[in-house]
């Protein structure tokens, strides 16, 4: 966690197909013009090399976005090690993390608590239609625009 000179935030889900490797490519753009920020991603119980699911992939070519590339990592000490805040997509997640790993709890907090509105956790889309991916991506990015003020942007 000791990473002063570049701040890395890493999402969490349950497989790195979906949800946090959404959230760790909308971060990454949008957030583009910041310097010195890292997104990372990585599943609970991933399937380690798994490529991003092909809803996923559509919904964010639709915004311009590429997941072809992502590779599924599984959680492990060495990945939350190098992180500065961990962003799990559901409290069933955070409840985990904070159960298996030694991780302050301070620096860990799911995506939808840094959102004023809409439902507690991200639903997870896996084996949806593209309209459940769409929703969401929108989800997503929606609160990953309020945590970019509240954790990203220098104060003052």
């Amino acid at each position: 966690m000791d990473n002063s000179q570049t701040p890395t935030v890493l999402f969490v889900c349950t497989g790195n197909t979906c949800r946090s490797p959404m959230a760790e490519v909308m971060a990454t753009y949008l957030t583009r013009s910041l310097d010195n920020w890292i997104f990372a991603s990585a599943g609970l119980f991933a399937n380690p090399g798994a490529p991003a699911s092909k809803g996923a992939q559509e919904v964010l070519e639709e915004k311009g976005l590429d997941l072809s590339k992502h590779r599924a990592r599984l959680m492990d000490n060495s990945i939350l090690n190098q992180a500065d805040w961990i962003i799990p997509m559901t409290r069933g997640h955070e409840q985990l993390l904070l159960e298996t790993y030694s991780y302050p709890a301070e620096r860990v907090r799911t995506l939808m608590s840094f959102s004023s509105s809409g439902p507690e956790d991200v639903f997870d889309p896996f084996g949806g239609n593209l309209d459940t991916y769409r929703v969401v991506r929108d989800q997503i990015e929606s609160a990953l625009s309020d945590l970019i003020l509240a954790v990203i942007q220098p104060s003052g």
